[in-house]
């Protein structure tokens, strides 16, 4: 689970014109020419949820993901962006990017909203927003304005929202205002670009509707064959991004697989393994990974992994490690893994 290379390569390129140097950006992010060029290849997630962090050391832009999406012409990569340029219109296009984003990063989930308006919303994964809150959030911005670059580059008309809404406390507000055009809401319960309906008629210069057929069926048996993980694999890759942490019921957890509990049941048991374990796995994986952010409380972590109480989370952290979860934060994740 990580981010599309050429994604990467791109912000890289961008950044150049805001004084930081390609090279140097590659060589402190221990990203190399060989991961950024090509668009099926995908860079791990924590490696590049923190590239974030020398383009604000080296440039001293407290806006930096926000003034290089506003630098980006036209984020498009791979099949999803080949797809997305053959659509009819904004709306065809809006919709791909919901059904498919995830392919692109599957740290972040797309959600398209038709009523009085249409709606776009950029959901990024829990544990990001907690472990590197400062790097998701110019992650955020950086997805917002070079989402509407882009929607301006594919219909040749600028795309101005009715209003853009930020999961995030309020910085520098004009110059989210100057470039989006319309208000700009902050601590808002979600990332949203809001959009009349009209603008999402707009038709897509490079529409092609045999090859947007021909993209469509290619990336869907891509998506399809993404899913012939194990059964255990496509488990813990839907505990993870579906529900986050939470362990919900196997009926709730089979249904988002497309099997009955019985076939998820009986799948599990010919890989020597179980509901239970899985659920136990991921649980320990996002717990390690969350306490390794030290502004996090133990409490905190209880609350994201569904835990009753925090006594249920110490609980169920010291069968896993032997270990209370306080001594382990007391002398750090890494160094407790060493031992």
């Amino acid at each position: 689970m990580g981010l599309q290379g050429t994604v990467i390569r791109t912000i890289f390129q961008t950044a150049t014109s805001f004084g930081a140097a390609f090279d140097a950006l590659c060589e402190v992010s221990h990203i190399s020419a060989d991961e950024m060029g090509d668009s099926e290849k995908m860079v791990e997630w924590e490696k590049a949820a923190l590239i974030w962090v020398p383009l604000l050391k080296l440039t001293g832009d407290p806006l930096i993901g926000l003034h290089i999406g506003m630098g980006t012409p036209k984020m498009l990569h791979g099949m999803v962006g080949f797809l997305i340029q053959s659509c009819k219109d904004l709306d065809q296009a809006l919709q791909m990017l919901s059904k498919y984003g995830h392919m692109i990063s599957p740290m972040v989930s797309y959600k398209y909203i038709i009523n009085d308006v249409a709606i776009l919303e950029i959901e990024q994964n829990k544990m990001w927003l907690l472990k590197h809150p400062e790097p998701a959030r110019q992650a955020n911005d950086f997805l917002l304005a070079s989402t509407l670059n882009t929607s301006a580059a594919l219909t040749g008309q600028r795309i101005v929202p009715l209003r853009i809404e930020l999961a995030y406390p309020k910085r520098e507000v004009s110059e989210y205002q100057k470039f989006f055009g319309c208000d700009v809401l902050f601590n808002q319960e979600v990332n949203r670009i809001i959009l009349d309906k009209k603008d999402i008629t707009a038709t897509i210069l490079t529409s092609d509707q045999s090859m947007f057929e021909r993209f469509n069926s290619m990336v869907a048996e891509k998506q399809a064959l993404l899913a012939t993980n194990t059964t255990s694999g496509n488990l813990k890759q839907v505990l993870f991004m579906q529900f986050k942490g939470r362990i919900p019921s196997i009926d709730e957890a089979a249904s988002s697989l497309d099997m009955t509990p019985r076939s998820l049941q009986r799948k599990l048991m010919q890989e020597r393994t179980t509901f239970r374990d899985v659920a136990g796995e991921i649980r320990k994986d996002i717990a390690f990974q969350l306490m390794q952010n030290p502004a996090i409380k133990i409490s905190e972590v209880s609350d994201i992994l569904g835990y009753s109480d925090p006594t249920a989370f110490r609980k169920a952290f010291k069968s896993w490690t032997n270990v209370a979860p306080r001594a382990v934060k007391k002398v750090g994740v890494d160094n407790y893994e060493r031992r």
